[in-house]
């Protein structure tokens, strides 16, 4: 694999003071796939593929759902959500487009101050924030319908905020439209509609690391846990390559709704549906962190050349590497 100078500018940032790296790249360009692995030592090293905690990756399979959904005619991406949640008070609320989008105006997490002081708890004993997944065990539908029902929105253009929670409750609906819930839902679509056979909701094995070369297990997660739709994925690097050429090869038409601009975004992008639009070249692109692992996943819409990056370190640049490498493809 030739990768840029500037993609290993960045492997050799990653690299630095760290000493049990597990680095996989997956390049797909015309049709052909190249996957790399870089083991701790930087040496290339063979073996089964490798599944790692994709974070919020999950957002982009979460909105290829909806889009279903939407194509189908069972859901309106400018409905309001109290069209498909029944029950709420009589007020304004976000449509889902605003939701897939994160210009809601709903927080980018689901606590408060008072909600989050267990957290802080249970992760000052399990050894803090790499080690312990800030969302499991937290929040159930209850839960969930609780925080619509407390934040009260206005009808008016809110600003791009990142937000889980309303990332959440797009997949809770989707869930809900389908019949069987998110995760079940979410996990025959996985299977049954793009076919992935190593990409699953939950737990994976993977070791990763914290800041201070600590070994981690990956987060933790409960079918219960209404975030998951947000992030709880999990994937092999050639699966990630897989959903990206889907995205693109027009099997399933209705995947380009999520790659045209729905709403603003941060910093030179747009967004899409969960998708972030880059606006100086025709890139799709999306970030996950989970604890102590770091994803990226980009397509470029023009040429169908994909790249995925994932790492089992958190806090560090799974973007740069990936952008370096398909910029210059």
């Amino acid at each position: 694999m030739n990768l840029p100078v500037q993609a290993h500018v960045e492997i050799d940032k990653l690299y630095h003071n760290r000493h049990h790296v597990e680095l996989t790249i997956g390049i797909r360009k015309g049709g052909e796939t190249e996957i790399i692995h870089f083991g701790p030592d930087r040496k290339i090293v063979d073996g089964e593929p490798l599944i790692y905690p994709v974070g919020s990756i999950c957002k982009p399979f979460t909105a290829s759902m909806l889009a279903k959904y939407v194509s189908e005619g069972k859901l309106d991406l400018d409905a309001p959500i109290n069209t498909y949640i029944r029950d709420l008070p009589d007020r304004y609320y976000p449509s889902l487009r605003k939701l897939a989008t994160h210009t809601s105006g709903f927080g980018t997490q689901p606590y408060n101050l008072v909600t989050m002081i267990p957290f802080f708890v249970r992760m000052n004993q399990e050894g803090g924030l790499f080690h312990t997944n800030p969302f499991r065990g937290k929040l159930d539908e209850e839960g969930m319908l609780e925080i619509i029902r407390k934040t009260q929105l206005k009808d008016k253009p809110y600003k791009f905020e990142y937000s889980n929670i309303g990332m959440s409750i797009v997949g809770y609906i989707v869930g809900q439209v389908n019949g069987k819930g998110f995760w079940d839902a979410m996990t025959e679509y996985i299977t049954d509609d793009l076919g992935l056979k190593h990409t699953f909701l939950g737990n994976t094995d993977m070791t990763g690391y914290d800041k201070k070369e600590n070994p981690c297990r990956c987060w933790q997660w409960e079918k219960e846990d209404v975030i998951a739709p947000a992030g709880a994925l999990n994937a092999t690097i050639e699966d990630l390559l897989d959903f990206a050429s889907i995205q693109l090869d027009g099997s399933r038409p209705y995947l380009a709704m999520c790659h045209e601009i729905h709403g603003p975004c941060e910093g030179s992008s747009d967004s899409g549906l969960a998708w972030r639009l880059d606006q100086s070249m025709p890139i799709s692109w999306h970030t996950g962190a989970a604890g102590p692992y770091h994803a990226w996943l980009g397509l470029n819409r023009e040429t169908g050349t994909s790249v995925a990056v994932g790492i089992n370190y958190g806090l560090v640049n799974a973007e740069e590497i990936g952008f370096a490498i398909l910029r210059n493809q």
